[in-house]
């Protein structure tokens, strides 16, 4: 197994602590170069997009990401009308992008929308822990070549 950093994780929630607990964790097991965290799905298609508040002059400082964890119910965008906006992207803003929901909602419902979407390849509950996050790298970035 190769445990190479994947360039960027882009952390799409509107929860300050849910974002703080989940950023401490991937920065401490040193699995990406980058994370950047918007607070909901709008801020997360600007992210993509590099404008609002991620507008640079700087070639390469908002990377697209390689692993997206989007949250569910947030206010003005939320995960799945984030996923319509996302399919309309053009093929090099999502270019090998995983997505994982991560939510507090345990609903059948929930995770029978999330099947029907082949953008989302995985549903976890929050908060991140070490172990799903690891498997989730293990599953999607450090497999055996």
């Amino acid at each position: 197994m190769l445990m190479k950093k994947i360039k960027c994780i882009l952390l799409v929630d509107d929860d300050a602590t849910t974002n703080f607990l989940n950023e401490e964790l991937i920065n401490d097991l040193g699995i990406t170069e980058e994370v950047h965290v918007a607070l909901n799905g709008q801020e997360a298609l600007d992210y993509l997009h590099k404008k609002g508040k991620f507008k640079s002059t700087r070639k390469g400082e908002y990377p697209t990401p390689n692993l997206i964890f989007l949250d569910i119910n947030m206010p003005l965008m939320g995960g799945f009308e984030f996923l319509e906006k996302y399919h309309q992207l053009p093929a090099s803003k999502k270019a090998e992008v995983v997505i994982v929901f991560l939510t507090t909602s345990d609903s059948h419902k929930d995770k029978l929308k999330q099947l029907k979407d082949e953008v989302v390849r995985d549903f976890i509950e929050k908060p991140l822990n070490k172990h799903e996050l690891l498997s989730i790298m293990e599953e999607h970035f450090w497999k055996a070549a």
